[in-house]
């Protein structure tokens, strides 16, 4: 790598204290007719928010990249404190950028699909966005579903996101395909999908800061 920069990365909204309680708004999780998930057919989006986003940060550790998780290991921390955090360490400790990972729902629970979002306009998120689009079509093929706006010449789709629009750095914010659809459940719980989509992260980390 070219610079030694920092990423931010934020596990979207709350996990399971040591009482197993699901600690986050009630529409992050999504009960299931059939199958397992994380409990008795229970997907629970913090959860695997996490669990993707400490697989980035292991990777990211062993390419020597340094990097700062903003999200608590189970509290779901207001949005304010995580962009605060990474913004002060942004002015105080490296430059970097911001990578929160979610996976999506919608009211009909028939949706399917991977989007990126960036804030609206043109800017230096948009070149990460495009990158990781790759990355991830390159890495998980055929295998998952995509959703993309590209109407203003791009893959990404554009929201004015707490996390999109008060970070001092470039940030993207990723849904990663979406709980509340089994299909769609059942391969956000395949450990090698987690690990392909981890990878894709980490590749994409690397070849943006080696533009810079």
């Amino acid at each position: 790598m070219k610079v030694d920069y920092c990423v931010f990365l934020d596990a979207g909204h709350g996990g399971l204290n040591a009482k197993g309680e699901y600690v986050t708004a009630p529409s992050k999780q999504f009960k299931h007719s059939r199958g397992d998930f994380h409990k008795d057919g229970w997907f629970y989006e913090g959860v695997w928010n996490r669990v993707l986003t400490y697989r980035v940060a292991q990777k990211l550790n062993q390419r020597g990249i340094s990097n700062i998780v903003v999200s608590h290991e189970y509290l779901d921390i207001s949005l304010q404190y995580r962009v605060d955090m990474a913004n002060w360490y942004y002015d105080n400790y490296k430059k970097g950028i911001y990578i929160s990972n979610h996976s999506n729902a919608s009211s009909s629970h028939l949706a399917r699909g991977f989007e990126i979002y960036t804030s609206r306009g043109v800017t230096n998120s948009d070149k990460i966005a495009d990158i990781h689009w790759r990355n991830v079509n390159d890495i998980m093929g055929d295998r998952i579903r995509y959703r993309q706006d590209q109407s203003d010449g791009d893959h990404d789709r554009e929201a004015s996101f707490y996390v999109l629009t008060k970070t001092k750095m470039p940030a993207i914010l990723i849904e990663h395909l979406f709980f509340d659809n089994y299909d769609d459940a059942s391969l956000l719980m395949d450990d090698e999908v987690v690990e392909r989509f981890a990878e894709a992260q980490a590749r994409t980390v690397i070849q943006y800061f080696n533009t810079l």
